[in-house]
């Protein structure tokens, strides 16, 4: 008997996010003991030491809810980023955040303008609210953010920016953001995620984003996560950072306990470990320009990266070169569901698994050692 309750018409053109394969699947499906995970851009030194460690202390607690709306770790955001803790929210992972101003914000037909090979979940959440998505094409692998602008309308409700972008590793420049706030409509709020930040805020021309452009402009709200340089993408907290009605606007809708208890303890910890941030940074630096540089010797189309991430054109069809991979217990990302089968992403793992990387690369593509 098949199904008889139609979805949502909208739900039709969505398809669920394909998240990177995990080592334990590798383990069970090709009965693998050594497996490493270079696809999902984790933090290959694993989570802040003083987070861990404030994460056990909540063992006694877990039978207590959290509090609903993060007070302790918005208002140790809110110090750390020089804003008020009423232009906070905690989510459970950006991704949530997402998903929060698309079902605020968007009407059935509104627009939502986001860039070609973008993060995919801009594209999905808005589509699965019924948004006309405005896809506008990549100049060298980047936001063009001078023809996003000339793509939003009265009609257009969000503009989403990833930077520095997942899947390409590219960014945009202070000055570039800043023309894109002062071209769009103000009734369009301007989303500017930066997961990566932790990688690109050094780079010279790099917007200062908090708190600079969000005390400047209240149609823009700015997403970090603790997921990436932190170490703590098991715990799915991120934060978005804007004006506070905006915000309040989004706490309406929030799912209560969205962040449990001992992740957000965790996280103001987290906060406080500029020591351990400062080591992952400096890792991937050398670690990933190491990785870029052998793979550009294999034969690989490797682009400039501002993230913790290679993303490259791979000298055969990037699903088939995940697969053999895997075989070699090397999980990497291909990028099909991005219209990008000729391109892979490769996570910056550790010394170790690097050269477990480029040695398995050798093997898949037969080039002598």
């Amino acid at each position: 008997m098949s199904f008889m309750i139609p979805p949502r018409r909208s739900l039709r053109d969505v398809f669920p996010y394909q998240p990177g394969k995990s080592i334990a699947s590798v383990q069970r499906e090709l009965g693998l003991k050594s497996v490493i995970k270079l696809a999902s851009n984790e933090n290959p030194l694993g989570p802040s030491p003083r987070a861990a460690a404030a994460y056990r202390r909540q063992e006694k607690l877990l039978a207590l809810y959290p509090e609903g709306s993060s007070p302790e770790l918005r208002a140790a955001l809110a110090r750390f980023h020089r804003v008020e803790a009423e232009s906070v929210i905690v989510g459970n992972g950006s991704d949530e955040l997402i998903r929060l101003l698309c079902e605020a914000f968007v009407e059935p037909e509104d627009e939502v303008v986001v860039s070609q090979h973008a993060f995919i979940r801009f594209k999905q959440q808005a589509a699965m609210m019924g948004a006309r998505v405005i896809e506008v094409p990549m100049t060298d692998w980047t936001h063009d953010l001078e023809l996003m602008a000339k793509a939003a309308s009265p009609r257009t409700k969000l503009v989403f920016v990833a930077n520095p972008n997942n899947p390409t590793g590219t960014y945009n420049t202070q000055e570039e953001v800043s023309a894109l706030l002062a071209a769009v409509p103000k009734t369009a709020l301007v989303v500017l995620d930066e997961a990566y930040w932790h990688y690109a805020q050094s780079i010279p021309g790099y917007p200062k984003s908090l708190p600079d452009l969000v005390r400047a402009h209240e149609n823009l709200m700015v997403l970090r996560t603790f997921s990436k340089a932190y170490g703590l993408a098991g715990l799915r907290v991120g934060y978005g950072v804007g004006d506070p009605e905006l915000i309040g606007w989004l706490d309406r809708i929030r799912m209560p306990f969205n962040a449990n208890l001992p992740a957000q303890v965790a996280c103001v910890e987290a906060l406080k470990d500029a020591a351990f941030v400062k080591r992952a940074v400096a890792l991937n630096e050398t670690q990933r320009a190491l990785v870029a540089r052998a793979m550009s010797d294999l034969g690989f189309g490797v682009g400039e990266s501002a993230t913790n991430f290679v993303f490259a054109r791979s000298p055969v069809p990037g699903r088939e070169l995940f697969k053999a991979l895997l075989r070699q217990g090397v999980i990497v990302r291909p990028l099909d569901e991005y219209g990008l089968s000729s391109h892979v992403r490769v996570s910056t793992g550790t010394p170790a698994q690097n050269k477990t990387l480029l040695k398995a690369l050798q093997q898949v593509l037969a080039v002598p050692a």
